[in-house]
């Protein structure tokens, strides 16, 4: 096994390591693992880099690590390094969440046996130092957005949203200054090598769900030669995002919204063949219908309670969207659009509000959210976006006719471009088809709502790989389907790759 072969050669590997990679042989104390406050279980480390990897004396940036060591050690294969995606999660909270066991794991007991499983915040994210910020308190932040609609509909509400995108680009470079000219993936990718090297392995073992796929593409076509075992779930492939035509924006690149679209149908077409879908019952055309009486008019509604509420067209269409991506929160969706639907007949209206008002205070539709700030910093700085505020709404024209509905959703997730205050001092733009020694295990939904197969075939025809598609819906494939976990975790204990043409099942077939 791989692992073991790494292991024969510890002694003159990390010398030869230096003389392959340009990097330093990793000393013993390069990280100070300590018992993490709360979770004498997980280890936590920080690790300095710096800001501008071409200035190595300048600034410096901390990265944050946390480590479940291996439960077998004396069949340690290595350190398995997590991006949980975003960009902008933390998966440090991810580990946690998995360790507490409110998550499952995207890998199965072998991992957790023969790995030190290391989350890593990655610069600008969760616990690194220092974050993205911009605005001065949590309370500034919930009250930028209150009142933009993340869709917006008409004229006003574009250049409304156009005028709030500029001003949210400014409030970033306010609180984060020059830190943000240093975050995109190509010099996160540098850190990773330096996380690497701090660890103490010859090649990085990654494991990247979403935007981490984007980042291990990234690491792998810099630095080929100091792969090792890399899982791919769920592709953002950077190919279609960085560069594109003039005008055009990176939802359309990707084909997210087209893929919001089919997922949708899915859903459609399940709940009428199923057992347990309410909405079937309102018939084939209902949720057109239902969209185009919102659009024209919001549904203003009264709780029992007395309290005013309305919901809006972009309130129910972000509800949708976002509850697309996890197959056991279709039946929430189920239900949302059957209460609408009975409350646009004059039923069920002080049901639907007590709805609409609990997401009001703790799902508010608003563009601005506590991932965006985060999401953009990277997302702008590395994809090529149009200076041309219009340029959104121009395209969210030209593909509503394909991905109705979504094609606005998905366009306006990177409006805020249009105004960014960065100037990256570095960008990966490719080329893409640099050839690691082992090959990747990329692994993607048939209907991802995020992160279209397409993506994931592109992907597959350029990198060192093979793919495994579950036939399955939603966002992270792990999440999904145990079948794509057990193939993860052969890989990982084994160097195991599924044989091409192999496809998993998913763990359930909603409504049915």
């Amino acid at each position: 096994m791989i692992g073991g072969r790494y292991r024969a050669f510890a002694v003159v590997g990390l010398a030869v390591s230096a003389l392959l990679s340009g990097v330093a042989p990793a000393q013993a104390n390069s990280l100070s693992w300590k018992d993490c406050a709360g979770n004498a279980d997980l280890k936590c480390a920080s690790l300095e880099v710096p800001m501008d990897h071409a200035d190595p004396n300048g600034p410096r940036v901390a990265l944050a690590l946390v480590k479940a060591p291996a439960r077998k050690p004396a069949e340690r294969l290595g350190s398995l390094v997590v991006n949980r995606g975003g960009p902008g999660f933390s998966t440090i909270q991810y580990l946690e969440l998995i360790k507490a066991k409110q998550l499952a794991a995207p890998w199965d007991d072998r991992v957790w046996d023969r790995y030190d499983v290391i989350a890593l915040d990655q610069r600008g994210v969760g616990k690194a130092v220092p974050a993205v910020k911009c605005f001065a308190t949590p309370e500034a932040a919930a009250a930028f957005g209150a009142g933009v609609p993340t869709i917006p509909v008409s004229p006003s509400e574009v250049m409304k949203r156009a005028a709030k995108d500029a001003e949210f680009a400014a409030e970033c470079r306010e609180h984060t200054g020059k830190l943000l000219d240093h975050l995109s993936t190509a010099v996160v990718a540098r850190d990773l090598d330096l996380v690497r090297a701090a660890l103490g392995e010859l090649r990085l073992n990654f494991l990247g769900q979403s935007y981490g796929v984007a980042l291990g593409t990234v690491y792998a076509n810099l630095f080929p030669a100091r792969v090792g075992s890399f899982v791919l779930d769920s592709v953002l492939n950077p190919a279609s995002t960085t560069k594109g035509p003039i005008g055009s924006v990176p939802s359309e690149r990707i084909g997210s919204d087209t893929s919001t679209r089919d997922t949708m149908r899915e859903f459609l077409r399940l709940c009428a063949q199923g057992k347990a879908c309410q909405f079937a019952k309102h018939g084939p055309r209902a949720y057109d219908e239902l969209l185009a009486k919102l659009r024209a008019k919001p549904l203003a509604l009264t709780t029992p309670e007395g309290k005013k509420v309305s919901l809006t067209y972009s309130k129910l269409v972000v509800y949708v969207g976002g509850r697309l991506y996890q197959t056991n929160a279709w039946s929430t969706i189920d239900y949302m659009l059957d209460l609408t639907h009975r409350a646009l007949a004059g039923e069920a209206g002080a049901d639907l509000a007590q709805v609409v008002s609990y997401l009001d205070e703790y799902e508010p539709d608003n563009p601005y959210n506590e991932l965006t700030p985060a999401y953009s910093a990277f997302t702008c700085n590395d994809d090529d976006t149009s200076k041309f505020a219009l340029a959104w709404w121009a395209a969210a024209e030209r593909r509503e006719r394909i991905a109705p509905h979504f094609a606005t959703l998905r366009a306006y997730e990177t409006s805020q471009c249009a105004s960014w205050q960065a100037k990256p001092k570095e960008r990966y733009t490719g080329p893409w088809t640099a050839k690691t020694e082992k090959p990747a295990l990329i692994i993607n939904n048939r209907f991802d709502p995020a992160t279209p197969l397409a993506g994931a075939v592109e992907l597959s025809r350029t990198l060192n790989s093979r793919l495994l598609i579950s036939e399955g819906w939603g966002h992270i494939t792990a999440q999904q389907s145990t079948c794509a976990i057990a193939a993860t975790s052969d890989y990982l204990t084994t160097g195991a790759l599924p044989k091409p043409g192999t496809t998993c099942k998913p763990n359930a077939v909603p409504f049915s």
